[in-house]
């Protein structure tokens, strides 16, 4: 699959993971009220399910599990919050999933320090040109986090120059 990797945002230390798979099936979150320990997908490939590594931490308050109504439900945005706690650790506080359906989350909380969030929105949009996740992660959790787009195609763009949408230029 050929992709553009988006981001990431988030701190800048942790091990490196990338999960890259452009037919999602389902998130599992892994999470309290102040914190995202760890992300897991389940992605369809070549015919079956294949469930990734878990990314972040092996603790676990809550848990979700988001199934997707797969192949008709896709990402469309990503958006949350991290909090630096100090020079060499960020956390992820809080992550919501949007897709074409609906919203899954918050799950965690959004940090209200001011000058120690980082917030996200990573706005996808309503076609399926999401390509998978990457990121980092600590003892603590997730790190950093960011996504991959399918490259788009010359028959993709005819259909967005098609497409009803309308774009509203500012002026």
């Amino acid at each position: 699959m050929d992709t553009i990797k988006v981001g990431a945002v988030g701190g800048r230390g942790g091990s490196i993971w990338e999960e890259e798979g452009d037919e999602l099936v389902g998130i599992f979150v892994s999470y309290d009220e102040d914190i995202v320990y760890s992300l897991q997908f389940l992605n369809y490939v070549d015919g079956k399910l294949h469930m990734s590594a878990k990314y972040g931490t092996k603790q676990c308050e809550m848990y979700c599990a988001i199934m997707l109504d797969y192949p008709s439900e896709f990402l469309t945005s990503i958006s949350g919050s991290f909090e630096r706690i100090n020079k060499k650790l960020t956390i992820l506080r809080s992550i919501k999933f949007c897709t074409n359906k609906g919203s899954y989350g918050p799950f965690g909380t959004p940090s209200s320090d001011g000058n120690k969030n980082i917030d996200f929105n990573f706005v996808i949009g309503n076609y399926q040109f999401f390509g998978g996740f990457h990121g980092t992660g600590n003892c603590n959790g997730i790190e950093s986090i960011g996504f991959y787009v399918k490259n788009i195609s010359s028959s993709n763009v005819i259909k967005l120059k098609d497409s009803p949408v309308k774009v509203k230029e500012e002026k």
